[in-house]
C-alpha cells in the first residue's frame, strides 16, 4: 500500500506540472542561434554568431550601447585579414549584457535579415569594428593610438546570416 502512494506520488507531481504549464500558456526558452558573416572588397572578412530566444523575440529587434540587451543572448565576432588570419575576436553580448558603448545592431525574425546600422566588435586603440548601414556601405575600422579611426576595407553593405544546421 505504501509503495502504491509512492509511485502514485511520483506520477502525480511531474503530470501536475505539466498542466500548470499548458494552462499558464508557459512557453520555455528556446534560444536560436545564427551565423553571419562579411566580405570586404580587400578580402577581409568578419564571422560571427548571435542568439536569442525565438519564442519571445518580436518581428523585428534592435539593440543599441552598453548594457542589458532586450532580445540578444550573445554575439560574437571575428576578423580575418586576406590571408584569413585572426585580427581579432570580441564577445559584445555575454548573457544578454552588451559590452561595448559603440554596439549596434538590428535584426528581422521573420526575414532573418540583419538590417540598418550596425556597429560590431571593439573601440578603443588597436581594436577593430564593422560598422556601417546594411545594404548600403559597411566598412571594417582600425582605431589608432591617435587620429581618426582608419577604414581597412568595405563592401557595399553586404552581410549574410544562416540558421546553424
Amino acid at each position: 500500500m505504501k509503495a502504491m502512494r509512492i509511485l502514485l506520488f511520483k506520477i502525480t507531481i511531474p503530470i501536475t506540472t505539466a498542466l500548470i504549464i499548458v494552462l499558464m500558456g508557459i512557453t520555455p526558452a528556446h534560444a536560436i542561434t545564427l551565423n553571419f558573416n562579411w566580405n570586404g572588397n580587400n578580402n577581409y572578412s568578419a564571422i560571427g554568431s548571435f542568439s536569442y530566444d525565438e519564442n519571445t523575440a518580436p518581428a523585428s529587434f534592435s539593440e543599441k550601447a552598453a548594457g542589458q540587451t532586450y532580445i540578444l543572448q550573445s554575439l560574437n565576432v571575428s576578423f580575418f585579414d586576406p590571408l584569413k588570419n585572426v585580427i581579432a575576436t570580441y564577445n559584445n553580448v555575454v548573457d544578454g549584457v552588451s559590452i561595448p558603448k559603440y554596439f549596434q545592431f538590428n535584426f528581422n525574425t521573420v526575414t532573418q535579415e540583419i538590417f540598418g546600422l550596425i556597429d560590431l566588435g571593439g573601440e578603443v586603440a588597436g581594436e577593430t569594428y564593422l560598422k556601417g548601414t546594411v545594404n548600403t556601405d559597411l566598412s571594417l575600422f582600425q582605431v589608432p593610438q591617435s587620429d581618426s579611426d582608419i577604414t581597412i576595407d568595405s563592401n557595399s553593405g553586404a552581410i549574410t546570416v544562416k540558421p546553424i544546421s
